[in-house]
């Protein structure tokens, strides 16, 4: 993946000039470049003509039902040299542990809700959620949604608090908002529109909209509750696929379901049991002018997150078996009999706010959305651990901030859903942990590799004892020199490799004693009198068993890379 990457990034520029003349650009043979590790994916000016990209709902459900199943697991694209993902038009890397309570709490919304008196331009009533559209006092637009009469709080609070916590995590989402309003405050705009599920749009009756408030559940003071959505951008240009590119956008370049941004989404989505991970639930826009004109990527629609379906209480079964396909082998040959644990678990029926949701028989690596995503299908263990280290990021304190911004009467609520997702991410960081060796923040001091482990770190495992083979690398020939074995075995750095001039490289393979097929092997550039990390590969366990946990997942398939390694099953 290094190679992959760096021959990439060096030859981007050119082959963007170059695209219309048939002519390549040759990549030097280099492993790391003077800039590495990179921070921002490259990008190029600018765009210039765009089209309005639209999903057919039912050809991408059944599309992606019946053709992601068992695919050949390809590498992961769009990462650096550290095997972190770049900032780009799609992902941000916000160092979650650092954000403040008011951080957290306020995430990337900046205009704040609606401002009485609020003036109802259109209406639809097609979608599991029919909702409005306003204007406030100021003149902004507002996608507007209301709770099922079934499970007030539940469906508002879920798209409140799921676009807060992902974007702590790094990606777009619209500014959500909890408004409680009295009716008096709404009036119907003379220009108003109604789409219903079938036919043109007409004009939406003041009957109509009384028809609609009707159906919203009343809170204290004959408040009515509703979650409002500020528009995005007015150059939308529709949704994103979890497979391909898009062709307008000329930075658009990896595939979509090689990206380990959209990779590891599926762990934060298993996190929140976002199971409605479809490309419908995403929007592209582009902001700037001219030269500035950049596609940005976002998320949307987080209604149907933890025990929330939108319309209904989630049913159980979903995030952990497909809608229609593939049906779990088990309960064929069971004829039915075998029931499987999520169906005995307790949820909490009597708060009507949390809907269907709960820790217990929460498998991380068994989890699914409603039908197969692409990326998803073709997460490897090292998109995993990246989203997982997304997700163990998350302080108590910090998800218990955004789950008030949910707004929710009884603080019971706010007490479960807390301890839910507490315990929900724990079980993340258990399982992803195993699968690679989960050392990080890699440093030379006083002569000594040092590093920390995160299954210590977050209390998962106790210390373990590593096996440290030091070497020096050849950045030009791409291969070992060296290797030290008088520093074999010890954190300290050979006394040879002291004396290196600048610009030289050196690497370490670490792997866990007794050996159980994990290693880490990290690489480091002298600069001056400091040593900089430029570089890590992992390598999983030999025998990852996916197979208990998804049927539809071939571990055998498992590749291998030239930064990433994946070792395959025997």
């Amino acid at each position: 993946m290094v190679r992959i990457q760096r021959c990439f990034r060096q030859a981007l520029p050119h082959l963007l000039g170059l695209a219309f003349t048939g002519l390549t650009t040759p990549c030097l043979a280099q492993q790391f470049m003077p800039d590495d590790p990179i921070t921002r994916t490259p990008e190029v000016a600018a765009v210039r003509k765009t089209s309005v990209q639209d999903i057919n709902a039912l050809y991408d459900f059944a599309h992606n039902s019946l053709h992601y199943q068992s695919p050949v697991a390809s590498d992961s694209l769009g990462v650096n040299t550290l095997g972190e993902v770049p900032d780009s038009s799609w992902f941000t890397n916000r160092d979650i542990s650092r954000l403040t309570i008011e951080a957290v709490k306020r995430g990337g919304r900046v205009h704040g809700g609606p401002q009485p008196p609020y003036t109802v331009v259109a209406a639809k009533t097609e979608g599991v959620s029919p909702g409005f559209r306003l204007r406030d006092a100021r003149g902004l637009l507002y996608f507007v949604k209301a709770d099922p009469p079934s499970n007030p709080e539940m469906a508002t609070a879920a798209d409140v608090m799921g676009a807060l916590f992902l974007y702590a995590a790094g990606y777009n989402v619209p500014e959500n908002y909890i408004l409680v309003g009295r009716r008096e405050e709404f009036r119907l705009s003379e220009e108003a529109t109604v789409k219903p599920a079938y036919g043109k749009s007409r004009r939406l009756t003041a009957g109509e909209l009384r028809q609609i408030f009707d159906r919203i559940p009343r809170e204290g003071d004959d408040k009515i509750r509703l979650m409002a959505s500020l528009s995005l951008p007015p150059k939308i240009v529709g949704p994103f696929r979890y497979a391909g590119v898009r062709s307008d956008d000329p930075n658009d370049l990896v595939p979509h379901e090689q990206r380990r941004d959209l990779r590891g989404l599926a762990v934060l989505f298993a996190w929140l049991n976002h199971t409605d991970a479809k490309g419908d639930n995403s929007l592209d826009t582009v902001e700037g002018e001219g030269e500035d004109a950049r596609f940005v990527h976002h998320l949307l629609d987080f209604g149907d997150c933890f025990g929330s379906d939108s319309d209904i209480a989630k049913d159980p079964r979903h995030g952990r078996e497909y809608v229609i396909l593939p049906v779990k082998w088990s309960r064929m040959y069971s004829l039915g009999l075998f029931s499987p644990d999520w169906e005995t678990v307790h949820y909490p029926h009597e708060m009507k706010p949390v809907g269907n949701f709960t820790a217990a028989a929460f498998d991380p690596l068994a989890w699914n959305p409603n039908y197969p995503n692409p990326a998803f299908v073709e997460m490897t263990p090292l998109d995993g651990y990246w989203g997982a280290k997304r997700v163990m990021a998350f302080r108590n304190e910090q998800i218990r901030a955004i789950v008030e911004e949910g707004r929710f009467q009884d603080p019971k609520v706010v007490d479960y859903i807390t301890q839910v997702l507490g315990s929900r991410r724990d079980a993340i960081g258990r399982a992803w942990f195993s699968q690679v060796l989960p050392l990080e923040g890699f440093r030379i001091v006083d002569d000594h590799l040092a590093f920390d482990d995160l299954a210590v770190q977050y209390g998962f495992s106790s210390p373990s004892r590593y096996q440290l083979t030091w070497f020096r690398w050849n950045n030009k020939a791409l291969r070992k020199e060296d290797v030290s074995s008088s520093g074999s075995g010890s954190s300290a750095l050979p006394n040879p490799f002291k004396s290196l001039a600048v610009g030289s490289y050196i690497g370490c393979r670490i792997a866990r004693q007794p050996a159980d097929g994990r290693s880490v092997t990290v690489y480091f550039r002298h600069q001056g009198d400091n040593w900089k990390l430029v570089g890590i590969s992992r390598v999983t366990a030999s025998k990852v068993d996916w197979q208990k946990h998804d049927e539809s997942f071939n571990a055998s398939n498992l590749g291998s890379t030239a930064g990433e390694t994946y070792k395959k099953a025997p």
